[in-house]
């Protein structure tokens, strides 16, 4: 049951304006007796200067109860934090919950991808294949695209970046 609580691995996710208007994004997650670190990547929805943003992701996770901040690295369009407050589900497969920027706040929900023993296999495969449909997990098709930028191309640049940093 521990293991199912552990978070490390890879997470497929969204984030909803409360006003309408999702955005997908990867997070490579560690795990270490609660102490929550690692990286988020998401298109770039806030300016033009890149397809993607980056953020480092800091936080705890207490029994089930998750938080975290995504502080954006400003090398891109962004250079704030936002807080994220959740729930691990009873299986340990998906996070769901609220976050929220100064006024503005929304909903958010992630999916365990993979765990750190498959990922490697995993970002293999997807850089491979350039992320086709059949990599999802539950068959489904990926995300519809947001303006210029196709969601799955965030998986394949974070695969490419994560295969390269280890």
């Amino acid at each position: 049951m521990s293991e199912s609580l552990n978070l490390s691995g890879l997470w497929m996710g969204s984030y909803a304006y409360d006003f309408g208007g999702t955005v997908p994004f990867l997070a490579k997650i560690e795990d270490r007796d609660g102490a929550l670190s690692g990286t988020i990547i998401e298109p770039n929805t806030m300016g033009e200067s890149s397809d993607s943003l980056e953020a480092i992701l800091q936080g705890s996770r207490h029994g089930r109860a998750v938080d975290f901040t995504k502080a954006y690295d400003g090398a891109s369009d962004a250079a704030h934090a936002v807080d994220y407050v959740g729930r691990l589900s009873g299986d340990g497969a998906s996070v769901s919950g609220v976050w929220s920027l100064e006024d503005i706040d929304g909903s958010f929900e992630m999916h365990r991808e993979a765990v750190w023993e498959e990922a490697e296999g995993r970002e293999a495969e997807v850089v491979r294949t350039g992320l086709d449909a059949r990599l999802l997990s539950d068959g489904a098709l990926p995300p519809r695209p947001i303006g210029r930028f196709q969601p799955a191309t965030c998986l394949f640049h974070l695969c490419l970046r994560l295969g390269s940093s280890d």
